[in-house]
């Protein structure tokens, strides 16, 4: 069983995937307190991995929180594997996901203040998304090994409250690091959800 804040679809409005069209499987809960966080990750339903497959309707599913990993994750990817379904996993990194690994097509990690943007060493993922809020500096939070390993794949996102500071500074942050780029959230600028 899953406790479930919401399932839709809509396009992934942000990384590598950014515009492609998704089911989104939200799941409840999350093990951070980030300050800013604009998302509602509430309980709404508890469900079986068979009830929220038959709500999916796109061969991309993205599977989100709150955090995820919180959750065996396992039935609900064998399900969705089963349907030859492209899965994808936001995770904010304070959990492994090696165990699950081989069931995901694509890990965004997103490292978060609480934990001061440290990720699990068993939090395997194939790109990053930092949330750029006045705090986050890549030189002092993004180890230069995985600058190195994952460059391109360093998304730098302006916290939403603050858009236009917050865009400059992650504007200025990539200009002086080809490793990172500039990270804006789609499905807002288009008013989906």
């Amino acid at each position: 069983m899953y406790k479930i804040a919401e399932i839709f679809n809509s396009v992934q409005g942000e990384g590598s995937y950014l515009g492609c069209p998704a089911s989104f499987i939200r799941l409840s809960g999350c093990n951070l307190h980030c300050s800013w966080c604009d998302t509602d990750f509430s309980l709404k339903y508890i469900m079986t991995a068979e009830e929220i497959i038959d709500k999916i309707k796109y061969e991309k599913v993205i599977i989100t929180g709150g955090e995820p990993t919180i959750y065996d994750l396992k039935p609900l990817l064998l399900e969705l594997k089963k349907r030859s379904k492209v899965t994808m996993l936001e995770t904010n990194g304070t959990n492994p996901t090696d165990d699950i690994r081989h069931l995901l097509d694509w890990i965004v990690c997103s490292p978060k203040p609480e934990k001061n943007w440290t990720i699990n060493e068993r939090c395997i993922f194939d790109e990053l998304k930092y949330v750029v809020d006045g705090q986050f500096n890549p030189d002092k939070h993004i180890p230069k090994a995985i600058k190195e390993k994952y460059k391109d794949r360093i998304w730098l996102q302006p916290e939403s409250s603050n858009l236009i500071l917050r865009a400059k500074e992650a504007f200025d942050f990539s200009m002086n690091d080809n490793a990172l780029r500039v990270g804006l959230q789609l499905h807002k600028i288009i008013d989906v959800k």
